[in-house]
């Protein structure tokens, strides 16, 4: 059934995994949007569309190109995602958090191939991509740019023949844009379109609820049962990762991960699209388990699993 669908990398499931990603696409547009660029539910719908294409691009490149074994060219993480993204608790829509979160996503894929690289002019070149696209996150929401400390740290962590290009495009980058854009938003009245802060802006509504009293709502438990397939994948990643780098990656990206889902699930004023910032690595990971000689059965098991909580404490409890 799904297993035998989603099987191969083929012409199939990308057409099944789009159109699941337009169906999406189409129920955030009947949500209330409480950031966007436009009032039309259209031009919206197509915006997130083209996230999450761009998104689920990077999901592929991480997930099968560079970490799955190129003989097992499943195309699981191609039904994954849609149905992660769709488990989220979402309560409207706030369109910084999504573009925000693919612009860093897609900033995340070319930093593994900055990794995967060895020919120097490459490596420049996917480095500046990556840090020109994290600059543009932070145009969004500001404190994405502190994301830039994942480059300087595999720059120094990493086994890596450092070249002071690298530095200047890390630094050099972020100094240049931000200004100017700023300056010309400023001229255009504009500023206030971009530029937020999800801390500050929000600190007189900000409520953080303590853990002693957080009880999980409902609208949370189809996104419990993704975390908890996550938790098992991260283990058998882990175990079975080779190289210092890819491990240093996926390291940071747990952490990541715990970091973000920590503060969005004790904070009681979130839209729900927050969640976007964890969407890939929960993808990454989980697509681990199937690199395994799984059966078909337990497959199909793990993904009705998540669709079926998901309808189930989505629309009917």
């Amino acid at each position: 059934m799904i297993a035998k669908v989603f099987q191969k990398f083929n012409y199939t499931s990308l057409i099944v995994s789009s159109i699941l990603l337009m169906g999406v696409s189409y129920y955030y547009t009947t949500l209330d949007i409480i950031w966007s660029f436009f009032e039309s539910k259209i031009l919206n719908g197509i915006i997130v569309f083209g996230a999450f294409m761009l998104t689920i691009y990077s999901i592929d490149t991480v997930t099968r190109q560079l970490t799955i074994e190129r003989a097992n060219r499943n195309a699981y993480h191609l039904l994954l995602y849609p149905l992660v993204i769709f488990s989220f608790p979402l309560e409207s829509i706030d369109m910084r958090f999504i573009l925000g979160s693919a612009a860093i996503w897609s900033a995340w894929r070319n930093t593994r191939l900055f990794l995967e690289t060895v020919n120097n002019q490459e490596k420049i070149k996917r480095l500046f991509d990556a840090v020109l696209l994290i600059t543009i996150s932070s145009l969004l929401i500001l404190e994405n740019i502190f994301i830039l400390i994942v480059p300087i740290m595999i720059l120094f962590i990493g086994n890596i023949n450092r070249d002071v290009r690298y530095f200047i495009i890390i630094i050099g980058t972020p100094i240049i844009m931000i200004p100017a854009i700023n300056v010309i938003l400023t001229f255009l009245n504009l500023d206030s379109v971009l530029f937020s802060s999800y801390l500050f802006n929000t600190s007189n509504t900000l409520e953080i609820s303590r853990f002693s009293n957080f009880v999980v709502p409902f609208s949370f438990w189809p996104l419990v049962i993704v975390i908890f397939y996550f938790l098992i994948s991260v283990i058998l990643k882990l175990r079975k990762t080779v190289g210092f780098q890819r491990r240093l990656l996926d390291i940071i990206g747990v952490i990541f991960f715990f970091s973000f889902i920590t503060f969005f699930i004790t904070n009681q004023n979130i839209s729900g699209s927050e969640f976007h910032y964890i969407s890939l690595i929960l993808v990454y990971f989980i697509s681990q388990i199937f690199t395994i000689n799984i059966n078909s059965i337990y497959v199909n098991l793990i993904f009705m699993s998540i669709i079926a909580s998901t309808f189930i404490f989505k629309f009917i409890i």
